[in-house]
Formats: structure tokens, sequence, C-alpha cells
């Protein structure tokens, strides 16, 4: 790193203070460079190992400012995947609901293209399960090395079925949605689709199940309840739970964004102040006020200062050009129902804060399917059939380019057994759609340094990614930009790599034998990405609240419930530990509207 003069630096930061993260990792140095050996300094937020004041103080509002105060059993602030199941659950229970969302109606969107469910009798009628689900539970909390509530994974997991079973009852015959017969939706599966008694699959001692549910289109073909413009399929599947949470009694206040939490003498949360257009509005709750607001993706200084993969990299590789920090958040949640929920008196989970995990930029056309990879100085660096813990061991490899390379006989990894997220997708939809168009376009390669695009055969949102093709390993290696010691490493590894496959046993990073596959019959295929020395949260952040088995959030001994607060979907804490590491694609979705549908149960019981 170079060297700079860090007072210098300060008062660059503080120029910039508008860009939000500068001001952000100003008090940082500072109070660093003032510490003494024998005197460490308190945190600026009292509870959490950073300096920087991510938290502010809670708004001032006065009763004057108020010009509306509704009454209801339930406050629902966020009608997201979470929020949007927790009021329709609470709703047909009898309870009375209302929903705060900060989006207008007409231009309201969620998030995503899939969610995950487990034996549910939608899937197993269409032969996906019925699977152990205790087997499941555990290797959620396996792959989220142990830091995970078990007993929130347990209640995603055991009640997801239900869920969407009862999806799909919401929908009837209204929406094409869950047409499987006329592949308007997939489940993701291995190759060839087998019985469910073959579940799990996998290598790298990881296990995939089938059970990621995906519309087959990102949009319904017509406008649907008075909107101009096609929505999104997931937010299809949202408007229609709002409508019949509606009919069920549901009230939903649009352009209405939840700033402060209300609470008692006693710090009971009794109801949440809003901001309309027209003013402040008091919404009182008797039962309790579910927070569903989403991550803070987009607010660079909480995720600068909270998630612990990302934070200190960005520290260090923005030093000279402090302005870009502003990357280090760039989704488009404020994280403002986080903070609400701190200033009553909860705490974010601690470290380690998870991410989806930093990707390098660019991508490869084949999924997260075990290629071999080598990293800027032509080196082999870890066991590829890590699954999704690719994109973590990718942060930690020198500046520059990433490669995965491969020969003719691509299809024999990429049809190895399983369902990660990123894996290869085999459903059926894929089979004729996805699969089709990347084997065209691989198909469609020429061999030169121009390369061409080809397909993500493991993103159904069809994503094209440059690859390259060559007569030779030399040839394809200098399309893909090694030369010099860089090459000369990267040819050697490949031939140590080959002989690894022929002796059948990984004895460098103890990659599984069946994806030992070695590279030697051309033509030669290879893509490339590229690591900067900086992170970024990558879609959203994964860290929420300390919270119970009910969801109830706790105070900072992680023992004592702030009675009347709840919170569910990326609100809610330990549930994937060091990172998106899932043994499903759409986890992140799926456990975010069981939560929330489990929530809304239980707050109507109270």
């Amino acid at each position: 790193m170079k060297e700079m003069d860090r007072r210098s630096f300060l008062k660059g930061a503080a120029a910039t203070a508008s860009a939000g993260a500068v001001a952000a990792i100003a008090p940082t140095i500072a109070v660093a460079e003032e510490a003494q050996a024998d005197s460490f300094p308190m945190p600026v937020v009292p509870g959490y190992s950073c300096y920087s004041d991510w938290l502010g103080e809670a708004p001032e509002i006065d009763p004057s400012e108020i010009v509306a105060v509704y009454d209801t059993e339930i406050v629902v602030v966020g009608a997201g995947h979470a929020g949007t199941q927790c009021a329709l659950a609470a709703a047909e229970a009898g309870a009375q609901v209302m929903v705060l969302e900060k989006q207008a109606e007409l231009a309201y969107s969620a998030k995503g293209g899939g969610f995950s469910a487990w034996n549910s009798q939608w899937l197993i009628d269409h032969g996906f399960g019925p699977y152990d689900l205790g087997e499941v539970i555990a290797e959620h909390c396996r792959r989220g090395g142990q830091t995970v509530q078990p007993s929130l994974i347990s209640s995603y997991v055991l009640n997801s079925g239900e869920m969407m079973d009862h999806l799909v009852e919401v929908f009837g015959d209204k929406s094409n949605m869950f047409d499987y017969e006329n592949l308007m939706c997939e489940v993701q599966y291995a190759y060839g689709n087998p019985p469910a008694s073959a579940y799990p699959v996998g290598y790298g001692g990881n296990k995939s199940w089938a059970a990621c549910f995906l519309p087959r289109y990102d949009r319904n073909a017509q406008p649907i309840f008075g909107r101009k413009k096609a929505a999104g399929r997931m937010t299809e599947i949202e408007l229609y739970c709002r409508e019949a949470a509606k009919e069920a009694g549901a009230q939903w206040f649009y352009e209405t964004e939840g700033v402060k939490l209300v609470q008692n003498e006693d710090g009971d949360v009794t109801g949440v102040i809003a901001k309309t257009a027209d003013g402040y509005v008091q919404f009182n709750a008797s039962k309790g006020v579910a927070m569903t607001t989403g991550s803070f993706s987009g607010n660079p200084e909480m995720v600068l200062n909270l998630i612990t993969n990302i934070n200190e990299k960005d520290l260090r590789g923005y030093m000279d050009d402090p302005e870009s920090l502003v990357k280090a958040g760039s989704g488009s949640d404020d994280g403002l129902g986080h903070k609400m929920m701190c200033w009553a008196g909860g705490f974010i989970e601690d470290a380690p804060r998870p991410s989806f995990a930093s990707r390098p930029k660019g991508g490869t056309p084949w999924g997260s399917a075990p290629f071999l990879m080598l990293n800027a100085n032509g080196k082999r660096f870890m066991n590829e059939a890590f699954g999704t813990f690719q994109t973590i061991g990718y942060m930690y490899q020198p500046q520059g380019i990433i490669t995965t390379i491969t020969d003719a006989n691509y299809m024999q990894t990429i049809t190895l057994p399983a369902c990660e997220h990123g894996s290869p997708s085999f459903g059926q939809c894929s089979d004729t759609d996805l699969m089709g168009d990347f084997q065209q376009g691989m198909d469609a390669l020429e061999v030169g340094p121009e390369g061409g695009d080809v397909v993500n055969c493991g993103s159904s949102a069809k994503k094209y990614y440059k690859a390259w093709k060559a007569d030779t390993i030399e040839e394809l290696l200098g399309y893909l930009g090694y030369e010099g010691e860089a090459l000369d490493n990267a040819l050697a590894s490949i031939a140590a790599y080959n002989e690894l496959c022929h002796n059948g046993v990984d004895t460098q990073f103890g990659k599984d034998t069946a994806a030992m596959i070695p590279i030697e019959t051309p033509p030669f295929y290879g893509s490339k990405r590229s690591t900067t020395g900086t992170a970024n949260e990558s879609h959203v952040t994964l860290t929420g609240l300390v919270a119970d088995e009910n969801m109830n959030v706790l105070r900072i001994d992680g023992t004592t419930p702030i009675k009347g607060l709840y919170c569910a979907g990326n609100t809610l804490g330990k549930r994937f530990g060091v990172g998106y590491n899932v043994p499903v694609s759409g986890s992140s979705i799926g456990m975010a509207m069981t939560h929330g549908r489990v929530l809304g149960k239980y707050l109507a019981s109270l």
C-alpha cells in the first residue's frame, strides 16, 4: 500500500464527508492515531468493535409534528418478502394489521429470482422430496460454521413447505406462476433429474437438494393490479399475497417510511412513527411491531463498519482514493430499520457479520462447477469443489485475474451432481432453454484472442460472460493474459493438476476424486475475472438483529426480549454465519418468506 500522510488523509476525507463513507473512516484513523499503548479507546458505538458512529442518534420528533394516529394490533414495517407474508398470515389468523411501505404503490418491486422450500406438497407431487429435514437443518448449520441460531434454521426448514403450499393456494388459477406442466416454472435439479431418493447430492463434503423454485420468465406477460408495466415474477408473488392479505382485513400504507419506534417508560415497543408526504404519522400496535425492512447494502457507512469480511479490505484498498469508499455500499437498502431497532435497545449480531460475500468483477460461463482455477500468479489456490465458498476464496488472492481452465471434456465437470447456488442448472426449463443456449455459445466460440460471449449455465437470469478457445494450453493462457513468470507458473500448475488427476487423489487441496478431470484434450477453454484488493456486499447484507426463536428482538445481554419488537428477513441475525454458503439456491428469500409467515401467525396468537 502506498504510504501517505494520515493527517492529510483526514483533511481530504473531511472535505468529502458528504459522500458518507469517507466521513465514516475518518474517526477510525483519528482515534487510532491518538490511542496510547496503555489506554484502549472506547468505541464510538458502545458494544461494537468499530470507531465510526454509523448508528447516530434517533430523530427527535415533536408530538405537534404528528398529523395522524392509527391504532391496530400489528404493524409491519416493510412490505418485502418477509413483511408481506407476515401481514398475510396475521390477517388470515384474524389479527388487525397495518403495513408500512416506503415505495409507491404502482412502482413497488420485490427482489430476487426464486425461493427455497422443503417438503411442500407441491414439490413432492413433482418429484422433489420428501427429504430428511433434520439432515437439511444440520447442513445449514454446518455451512454457517455453527455460528447460526439453530432454532431459526429449524423454523425455516420445517415451515417452508407449508409456506409454499399456501402460496400455491393463494394463486389458484389467477396466474400461471406454478404451472410446472407448461414450463412456466422449474425446480433446480442435478443433471439427469435424479429421483428424490438420490438427494442429497454434492461434492467437496457439501450436501445439496432440489428445493429451489424458479419462475421461468422474469416478468408476467400482462400488467396486474393497475400497473402500467408488467411486474417481475417475484414482485407478482407479493402483489397477489398483498391482495389476499387485504381481503383478510390488512391495510397497506404506501409511501410511508418508518423512522422511529415508539416506546413506553419500561422500554417496550408500542408502535412506530412514519414519515409521509403529509407529515409524521404514528401507528400504535397492541401486539407488536414487525421490522421487515431489508438489508443495509446501500449504506456504505454501515457496510464498512459492520461487514467483517469486507470492511478492512476496503479500508486498506481505498486508502489512496477515499472517495471510492462509497462503492462499498452499492445496494438499495439504507439500513434504517436496523438503526431503529438499535435505538430501541436491540443489538446487531456479533462477528462474523455476513453478506452475500464479495465476488470478483466478471464471471465464468460455467457457474460454480469445480473446474481448475488459477490466480494472477498462475497458481492453483483452493479446492474448487467447495461450491459457494468459492466466492469467499476469491477475496484473498493477489490483485489481478482469476481464471477458470478446462478442455473439450468440460461437460464431464458440468454434469457432476450438485444443486448449489451457482451450480449448472438442469431444471426442466433450463434443459431446453438455458443449457441449450450455453451449448450453442460454446459451439460458436472460435480459436483466437478475441473470445466470445457464452451464457452462464449456473444463472437463471441468463448472464453472458466472455470465454476463450485455443488449440494449445499455452495459447489459451496467453489469451487470458498470462505472461512471463505467471505464464510459467500456470503451465506448471496445470501439469501438476493433471498428474494429481491421473493419480486419483488431490494431495494439494483434497478435491473430490470425481471432480479431478485432467485438462489434456484440445480444444482448451478458459474464462477470467478480476480482483481489485477491495470488496463489496454483493447484492445484500445478511446481517441482522439478535432475536430469540420467536424473532423477538433481544437486548445486548442476549437474553432479555424487548417486548413488542420483532424482526424477520434481512433484519434478522444469526441465519447465515460467515457468508451465503447454503445447500440450495433461494435460501435468503425462502427463509425470509417462511420466517415472515411464522412470525405473523405468532403475533396473531398473542
